[in-house]
């Protein structure tokens, strides 16, 4: 019983504080407050009561008449205070705003004789002290020491300063304002200037510039140039209906009434916009003023106008009323006070309707509640308590029917209430002892449970500290609420603790702070999403609004929530879940504009494109890219939709056209990164050809950062690694390597700095057309976020594997993108870069900046692309098969029938066959034998297939010396054991030059990469050693080369002499003429030179011919040296074909050779000094043409070809 009396104690408290706040009284709008005298006090009423506020907004507006050295304009102090608590004032041009007693100064002069405005706002969230003046705005920052709430109950004088002497106000007469004053109000929020700007002509929410709120002497006058306008309007006032006694009226039926009375007496310019009734009860309401309220009303006359018995009821009531157009305040307020003093009589005055005047309270407001045609608003519940702490049920029945009967008569006996749901802040100490497992579920439990029951919800809770807990959280009191006597409601009903056999919590009352919060409403806000155009309406807070898809006959929800920390309503991410996409293709995607809250819908949906479709065209590419760029900038870039924008790029970089938009791409990925949210100090984000690798460093202890890129997998995703360490050499084999020096640390913005390493795998993704050299590694990045990076005295490294191999000969440069080139499209440049070294796979470089860097390689010695050289290989392969096909054909001709091989010329085919034949052999198993991996095989191929390609030149350089000596020197060109002498040198010399290597470098030869290109490599037996390979190899092929050629040219040179010379021989015609070119060619190795000249543009075709010429230089042999040659055909029919096709051996083939060179008077070649065997063989050699000229000497001597 004793705790039910105390609470009965506090809610017959709340009743008087409510009645007494509730008062009505005229507005001042439109009137001043002339400040003429030094003994003229303006002082809030008593009643008239500030909580302690966490922050707040001031206006004032001001008329200085006399110039005064000091001037007070507003001073307010707590009780007992000796300092300003807020305050403004003036001092020689200068205004001082003062709080916490502290002042700031801020140079302004206010002119006299002109109207300003001085507003001061604060919030102890931010710690920012603002002071507006007109358009100026001054901001204060306060340290963290400063109080965070404003003291409240306190006195507040206008026009002087005072203190308190004893106990009692004494006003200071030194500092008076000398002017005019209007429109004092104070809010319970922090505003900014736009925000007050828009409520210029609204009222306070905590002082209001009403009769009711202040006492003072001298009272106030109209000013007909002041004058506000405003278009909204509340209206709170106290209603009797009185009706026969058998009619029983709900709180709804009464809301229908009222609206009908309303638009009875408002004129057309003033629409209702909403109505709340509540608080239905046979008790009057007694105002301060009018003592009984309508209970002192004439009785008699109403009995007079109604007939049957009656009965009369009070109401509240809250209406919203617009006025269009705007007019001046303190007449739109006059004018609807005179419309709701008559009484109305409804249904043949069978209902009566009358106004208390005493209750008629009319605010200007700046936004009106939010109403929908179903009132009820879904709200979310509180927090689920956990299964194992449980503290319902403990409360003892005394204690819970007090509680619940303190609420129940607090809401009956409180009038003047708000129609909205009211939110407070509450900070509070407490102390738990017991057994507790989980302090916020516990905390959570009882205070849903204590503030439950009067229809309060408890949102967003905090919790830190043992056993004194410092606590924080936001309250819900559901509507209709008193603003002031619910912050008093919340007070006592906290401060009783709890108590029971398990916990014991208590709440020191001189630790708990509560005030009032505003969180306004979540805007009006229209969506274009996926899912199509939403139109969300404002909405208050904790409440959901729901609407249907656009496609399909599902709903879409968004709820409106209330931030945990900064106090306001804001939307939440709408839910969309049921409902199905209307965006279809990149037309409509270029229509949805980019938020916050649709960016991971709009990277779902390219993702979805860009699977449905491989290659996008430039138009659809700048669609995906701008919609990009958007969501990096404006969207909340989470780790997944990070990771999701990156995967996309990763696609866009494999299209055929990305490198058009090079600058784009690098910029989306470059915000991406310094916006992406994460936890602890290091993310990394991959996907095939892509990586970025963020770092938050810690500036205390930096000694540098190195990112890494070891290896690309499969998928060619890139396996990285970073280091927080400054290193100048990398691990072995590594794609791309770069170090940042410590000195970056000087560049870093602030205290909490980023830097971003990015990889780019896609070396065809960066493409400057007006360079004259070709990218030839992959891209590496380093940046710091909002900082550039330049001139830095300790460079930085980087180290980037080549694509294709580097030879000797080849030119590289170490190179950055720069945006700006190519008309902001971009392009390479070395400023700021050096090359410190570079080897046949890598290439250091050292920077003074940082940015995107890569290598270059001069292309017109560059390798070409991997599809053609893939062609080219295959080329090769196929012509060297076919070409030891026919090598085969030809050595077994040539063995098997002595009568084409008894020459010179016949002789040297062979050998050089046998030489061609066994390279030919040798290229084909080398990748095979390669293989096994052993060195000691791979040595032996590499040396044999060396010898055999030293003996193949070496034998086309003496087929050339065999011809000059046939052709040139045809006289005294006499040479002993002539074919031995040839066969030691063909097979000798390239003996010699391969025992040399062996013996100087056995690991000249060994595996090597048969193909350049980085990532399809095969293993090839052959040279390591490139200086071995350039002087046996490169020398020796340039030295037979011009030999051959030289010889070429005097055959040609001799034969057309002697075309001249026997104009008989010129009937054989041009075919024949370009047999025997196509024929020398093949056989001196000619098409040889072809890769000597595959230079520029021409590279690529030259080099296709070199190969088909080259690989198939068998096939021409046996072409042009077996198929075409007379005696050979002669052969092949005599012992190789039956019946018909065979023909039969002869014996004059010899005599027939001898008249028929007679005949022609064919060269003889006189040598007595000859052996007798060896002059009639070289005799032979030379006489036994048949009909081809001089040509027919080394080509075709057995016949014509």
């Amino acid at each position: 019983m004793h705790t039910f009396n105390k609470y009965l104690r506090v809610a017959v408290y709340m009743w008087i504080l409510g009645s007494a706040l509730n008062c009505a009284g005229s507005s001042l709008w439109g009137m001043k407050k002339a400040f003429t005298t030094r003994s003229c006090v303006w002082q809030l009423n008593k009643k008239a009561f500030i909580p302690p506020l966490d922050e707040l907004s001031v206006c004032i507006d001001l008329k200085r008449k006399l110039s005064t050295s000091e001037w007070t304009a507003f001073d307010y102090k707590g009780p007992g205070q000796q300092h300003t608590e807020l305050g403004l004032a003036g001092n020689m041009g200068n205004v001082i705003a003062s709080l916490f007693g502290k002042k700031w100064t801020v140079a302004y002069d206010m002119p006299i004789n002109v109207w300003h405005r001085v507003c001061l706002t604060w919030s102890t969230h931010n710690r920012l002290f603002q002071v507006i003046i007109n358009n100026a705005v001054f901001d204060f920052p306060l340290n963290e020491t400063s109080p965070r709430f404003l003291a409240a109950n306190g006195t507040l004088s206008l026009g002087m300063s005072h203190h308190f002497v004893g106990g009692s106000i004494d006003f200071e007469t030194g500092k008076n304002f000398m002017g005019d004053m209007s429109l004092f109000r104070m809010w319970r929020e922090q505003m900014n200037k736009q925000q007050l700007d828009a409520c210029s002509c609204v009222d306070g929410n905590i002082v209001t510039w009403r009769e009711q709120d202040w006492d003072y002497q001298c009272p106030p006058i109209p000013d007909d140039s002041f004058i506000c306008e405003s278009s909204k309007y509340k209206i709170q006032m106290n209603t009797a209906i009185t009706r026969n006694i058998n009619n029983d009226y709900t709180e709804k039926d009464i809301q229908e009434i009222v609206l009908i009375w309303l638009k009875h007496v408002f004129p057309q310019k003033i629409s209702v916009h909403s109505v709340f009734v509540s608080n239905l009860r046979e008790v009057p309401w007694i105002g301060p003023q009018t003592g009984t309220g309508l209970a002192g009303q004439n009785m008699e006359e109403i009995q007079g106008t109604i007939k049957s018995p009656i009965k009369t009821q009070w109401f509240d009531s809250v209406v919203f009323v617009k006025v269009i157009p705007s007019s001046d305040v303190n007449e739109t307020v006059s004018m609807i006070q005179s419309l709701l003093i008559p009484i109305f009589l409804y249904n043949d005055n069978k209902i009566l309707l009358k106004t208390n005047p005493a209750s008629i309270n009319i605010l200007s407001v700046a936004v009106f509640p939010n109403v929908t045609s179903n009132p009820a608003l879904t709200t979310v519940g509180p927090i689920s308590p956990s299964t194992n702490i449980t503290i319902s049920g403990t409360r003892t029945s005394i204690q819970t029917k007090a509680m619940g009967n303190i609420c129940l008569i607090a809401s009956g006996l409180i009038s003047k209430r708000d129609f909205g749901d009211v939110f407070y802040r509450v900070y509070l100490n407490l102390t738990m002892s017991g057994s507790i497992t989980d302090p916020q579920n516990t905390v959570q439990q009882w205070l849903q449970q204590t503030l439950g029951q009067c229809n309060m919800d408890v949102w967003n809770l905090v919790i830190k500290g043992a056993p004194k807990y410092i606590t924080t959280f936001q309250v819900q009191a559901m509507a209709p609420v008193n603003v002031t006597a619910t912050e008093w409601l919340i007070f006592e009903l906290l401060t009783q603790g709890y108590t029971n056999d398990n916990i014991s919590i208590s709440v020191p009352s001189g630790e708990v702070k509560i005030s009032h919060i505003d969180p306004g409403f979540c805007p009006e806000e229209t969506m274009v999403t996926v899912y199509g155009i939403y139109a969300w309406p404002e909405m208050t807070a904790q409440s959901e609004y729901t609407m249907g898809c656009e496609r399909g006959n599902k709903l879409a929800t968004r709820f409106c929530k209330l931030n945990g920390a900064t106090d306001r309503a804001e939307w939440d991410h709408p839910d969309m879940s049921k409902c199905i996409r209307t965006v279809s293709d990149f037309n409509d995607l270029e229509n949805i504009t980019v938020t916050a809250d649709n960016s991971a819908d709009i990277v779902d949906m390219i993702k979805d494109l860009l699977n449905e479709q491989n290659n996008l065209s430039g138009a659809q590419l700048d669609i995906v890219l701008e919609k990009l760029s958007d969501v990096t900038e404006i969207g909340i870039l989470t780790t997944d939709l990070s990771s999701d924008i990156t995967k996309i790029i990763s696609d866009i970089c494999y299209m055929k056209n990305s490198s058009t938009q090079t600058n784009k791409i690098l910029s989306i990925t470059d915000t991406m990164g310094d916006r992406t949210v994460f936890k602890g100090n290091a993310h990394n984000m991959t996907a095939p050809s892509l990586a970025l690798q963020l770092i938050n460093p810690d500036t205390s202890q930096f000694h540098g950062l190195t990112f890494e890129v070891s290896s690309l997998l499969n998928d060619s995703t890139p396996e990285i690694l970073f280091d927080s360490n400054f290193a100048v050499h990398p691990d072995t084999g590594t794609l791309a390597f770069i170090s940042l020096p410590p000195a970056i640390e000087s560049f870093f913005p602030g205290a909490t700095p980023r830097v971003q390493f990015h990889f780019y795998g896609k070396e065809n993704f960066f493409e400057d057309p007006t360079a004259d050299m070709k990218l030839n590694s992959y891209v590496v990045s380093a940046s710091v976020t909002n900082a550039t990076v330049s001139h830095l005295e300790i460079p930085v490294m980087v180290i980037l594997r080549h694509l294709l191999n580097k030879e000797d000969h080849n030119i590289v440069k170490c190179v950055y993108w720069d945006f700006n080139k190519n008309n902001e499209k971009g392009g390479w440049n070395d400023t700021g870069c050096e090359t410190v070294t570079s080897n046949a796979t890598h290439t250091s470089c050292s920077c003074d900046h940082l940015t995107h860097f890569g290598v270059l390689l001069d292309i017109s010695k560059t390798p070409i692309s991997a599809k053609d050289e893939r062609i080219l290989t295959i080329i090769s392969y196929l012509g060297s098969g076919i070409s030891s096909i026919f090598l085969g054909v030809t050595l077994l001709t040539y063995v098997a029938f002595e009568e084409v091989r008894r020459d010179y010329p016949s002789k040297i085919l062979i050998n050089l066959s046998i030489a061609l034949l066994g390279l030919n052999m040798l290229f084909l198993m080398n990748s095979w034998l390669a293989s096994f991996n052993s060195s000691a095989i791979c040595i032996t191929v590499a040396a044999f297939l060396h010898y055999f390609f030293l003996a193949t030149f070496t034998w086309m350089g003496l087929g050339a010396i065999n011809m000059y000596l046939a052709l040139v020197k045809v006289f005294n060109s006499y040479v002993s054991s002539y074919i031995l002498k040839f066969c030691a040198l063909g097979w000798g010399l390239p003996l010699l030059v391969v025992s040399l290597v062996l013996a100087i470098d056995m690991n000249s030869y060994g595996t090597s990469l048969s193909r350049a290109h980085l990532q399809e490599s095969n293993a090839f037996c052959w040279f390591n050693n490139d200086v071995a390979f350039y002087v046996t190899v490169v020398s020796f092929v340039i030295l037979v080369m011009v030999c051959n050629l030289c010889v070429f040219v005097v055959v040609l040179v001799q034969i057309r002499k002697m075309r001249v010379n026997k104009p008989s021989s010129s009937r054989k015609g041009f075919l024949h003429d370009l047999r025997v070119v196509a024929s020398l060619t093949f056989l001196l190795g000619l098409t040889w030179i072809l890769t000597f000249v595959a230079w520029g543009p021409a590279k690529t075709p030259l080099l296709y011919l070199f190969s088909l010429l080259n690989s198939l230089q068998g096939f021409f042999i046996f072409l042009f040296y077996c198929l075409m040659k007379d005696n050979v055909r002669k052969q092949w029919r005599i012992h190789l074909c039956c019946g018909r096709f065979r023909q039969s051996e002869y014996s004059d083939w010899s005599r027939s050779v001898t008249q028929g060179a007679k005949a022609k008077g064919g060269l003889q070649v006189s040598t007595p000094s000859m052996k007798s065997d060896t002059t009639s063989e070289r005799k032979s050699s030379d006489t036994s043409n048949s009909g081809t000229g001089l040509s027919g000497v080394f080509l075709a001597q057995d016949g014509k070809l």
